[in-house]
């Protein structure tokens, strides 16, 4: 998987597991035959919550995956104390829970020490505004992708150079600099 989208899903599943927690916390209560316990339950998807919108929003995702670890060790050891209480039916939904949490936390764990996920923020040579801070043209970049298999000799007429950095531009999907400059 993308070394950017596990952290983004696993913050949306931080927020949908908070929201069901807060929202439905006597109804899983009532389900793992704990009741008097919904104040730790909406506790527990507030940490969720805040943990997941954490992940979705802000560019350093490290702590906030390593907080994921922390609470899924927190929720393993209160489903822990909970095996041993009597009540068949629910003892079911509880090993299931707790197998369940088990599952994401190595998942959480391999997110958070994979060497990979990185800091997400703009590349280093855009702007405030967008554009790139030095012009991508004279990069040979452009000559690369708009030589459609043609070597680019130093001879080249201005104009089929100006042509193929164009066509570049438009493939690559990047703004036109003479705006970018005349907008600055």
């Amino acid at each position: 998987m993308d070394a950017h989208r596990l952290p983004r899903g696993l913050g949306w599943l931080s927020v949908g597991l908070g929201l069901t927690e807060l929202t439905f916390a006597e109804g899983i209560c009532k389900l793992l035959k704990l009741r008097g316990h919904a104040g730790v339950v909406r506790a527990l998807g507030a940490r969720e919550l805040l943990t997941g919108i954490g992940l979705l929003s802000q560019p350093e995702r490290r702590p906030w995956l390593w907080a994921r670890v922390a609470g899924d060790a927190l929720d393993l050891s209160l489903l822990g104390t909970t095996l041993s209480r009597p009540s068949t039916s629910a003892a079911v939904w509880r090993a299931a829970s707790t197998v369940a949490v088990l599952g994401i936390t190595l998942i959480d764990i391999y997110a958070a020490s994979a060497p990979r996920i990185r800091r997400m923020s703009l590349p280093e040579n855009l702007d405030v505004k967008g554009g790139p801070a030095e012009s991508w043209r004279g990069s040979g970049l452009a000559e690369d992708v708009g030589g459609k298999g043609e070597s680019v000799s130093t001879e080249m007429d201005e104009a089929k150079r100006h042509q193929m950095m164009q066509e570049a531009q438009i493939r690559l999907g990047l703004p036109d600099p003479e705006t970018l400059t005349r907008r600055s």
